[in-house]
């Protein structure tokens, strides 16, 4: 998901006393300073493959307009030192400016291999940071099978996210696959069903050469409260400050008595993939469930949910990630245009999406379709600068996704966007997995059905699933999996502790 400014190439030497092509001092003035790169990509380290974009942060880069002697930025052997290639740089368009430079990955740089990245200008050569080359993705829809798995959830439930950690050390990488709290009602007619939601939070590795589930699931650390219906993120040093393995976020949701919470709890990635202790850091500024909740450039985003008295609401707000994990102060970003609960919130190539929703209170394990549910969609574009939203605007979706939906899932793979299940008329059929592409303007097309060889609920023993959890996997070889957890079964109401995995055929 890449976007390209064209612009025409100014010579310096046609600029006359307004800028300074070196972006340091002319005759007498002090000497340009050292750069100094801060983060890539918004985080301690990058990942990215051939082609796609990447942005530094720092200081002392100067600002040029067109391709200057003495001007790189370099991707270098990790131990020797070499230059391997030089990054592209679209001068004309401003993306080599004093506090950050936007740049395209090289070819021919080797999959899997670590590369350090520093700027050098006239002023000297900068620190050095890590950027990962993966694999390219290759993601057709319309043409994924999928499997249920044999290592199912240790108990049946519904409203809980799953987050993957990565682990990335000198000789392999590993990652791990989770689930935190849930609710576990046995129908959706249960007394007080919202209220019995769990604190258990469970994990599982994920092969790197199958995409599947690697061992049984595990239990590791409990969240400090019951959970239902929360959001959470998983921040590490590619998309954020970080440190170590990075920490895990559990975000709002319904406590042990059904009442919404406004609390964060998070816990660090331990080298064997379980986690630590949980802490508790800034909470949101109001109290949420079943809201949608995002990480980019080392700032959390949730928009969206229902608030204490069950009602949904537009608001948005991001908070930054500390280098020990704790957040920092929330600040409010531009009200969705309507508001909005159910929907799914994702990110991809720096804009945020919003996908489906109701817009009138909708009890959370009510398993017919509310007529309140749409199928129209929101998107923005995150500034580079600040994390705000650009323009301070959300944009509608020309196009919506063919069919109202709600308590579904949305997962970003390659280019495109794959919805599951959920609650929509006529399901399960063909509308069970519907995917559409997300084109170079930040918008999203038409979408069409998905179905592959197989769907879930109809033709592999499965179930028709709403308020399940989903992932999304790149094994080693660059094929990409997505994963769908649990969930309640549509006509029962009834959760469930099914694993399902799609690949490529």
């Amino acid at each position: 998901m890449q976007r390209f400014v064209l612009g025409l190439l100014v010579s310096c030497s046609i600029v006359i006393s307004l800028v300074s092509c070196g972006g340091g001092g002319g005759g007498g003035s002090a000497p340009p300073p050292m750069p100094a790169v801060t983060a890539i990509n918004g985080g301690l380290a990058g990942s990215g493959t051939a082609g796609s974009l990447f942005v530094l942060d720092g200081t002392g880069f100067g600002t040029i307009i067109a391709a200057t002697a003495g001007y790189t930025v370099d991707f270098k052997d990790a131990v020797s030192g070499a230059v391997v290639a030089s990054a592209t740089i679209n001068y004309a368009a401003g993306d080599w400016n004093d506090a950050f430079i936007k740049g395209t990955v090289p070819n021919g740089l080797t999959t899997s291999t670590t590369y350090k990245v520093s700027v050098t200008t006239a002023g000297g050569t900068s620190n050095a940071v890590d950027f990962m080359v993966v694999a390219s993705v290759a993601f057709s829809p319309s043409t994924i099978t999928w499997s249920a798995a044999t290592s199912t959830l240790p108990v049946s439930m519904q409203g809980f996210p799953s987050i993957v950690s990565t682990i990335v050390s000198t000789v392999t990488t590993t990652s791990y696959l989770y689930t935190a709290g849930g609710n576990t009602a046995s129908a959706a007619t249960t007394a007080n069903g919202k209220a019995l939601n769990t604190d258990a939070v469970y994990m599982n590795r994920l092969d790197n050469t199958t995409g599947g589930l690697a061992d049984a699931w595990a239990a590791t650390t409990a969240l400090p409260a019951k959970r239902g219906f929360s959001a959470a993120v998983y921040a590490n040093k590619f998309n954020s400050f970080a440190s170590g393995n990075g920490h895990i976020y559990v975000l709002g949701g319904l406590d042990d008595q059904g009442n919404a919470a406004a609390t964060v709890y998070h816990a660090p990635v331990q080298d064997n993939g379980a986690l630590g202790a949980w802490a508790e850091t800034t909470a949101i500024p109001q109290a949420l469930f079943a809201h949608g909740a995002v990480i980019v450039r080392g700032r959390i985003y949730v928009a969206g949910g229902n608030d204490s008295t069950g009602n949904p609401v537009k608001t948005v707000y991001s908070a930054q990630v500390k280098s020990d994990g704790t957040l920092g102060a929330w600040a409010a970003l531009p009200d969705l245009p309507e508001a909005r609960a159910y929907h799914q919130f994702v990110t991809v190539a720096g804009y945020l999406y919003i996908i489906g929703w109701d817009n009138t209170a909708v009890a959370p394990l009510a398993n017919a379709q509310s007529a309140s549910s749409q199928g129209s969609i929101y998107y923005a574009q995150i500034s580079l600068s600040d994390g705000s939203l650009v323009n301070n605007i959300w944009t509608t979706n020309s196009g919506e996704m063919g069919k109202n939906r709600e308590k579904f899932t949305a997962t970003v793979a390659g280019s495109y966007v794959l919805v599951s299940g959920g609650l929509y008329n006529g399901l399960p059929g063909s509308s069970e997995q519907s995917y559409a592409t997300i084109n170079s303007d930040g918008s999203i097309g038409s979408f069409g059905g998905a179905t592959g060889s197989g769907t879930i609920g109809d033709s592999l023993g499965g179930y028709d699933f709403y308020n399940h959890a989903n992932a999304y996997f790149v094994d080693a070889s660059g094929k990409p999996h997505v994963i769908i957890l649990g969930g309640g079964d549509a006509v029962t109401g009834a959760p469930h502790n099914g694993v399902w995995i799609c690949s490529q055929q």
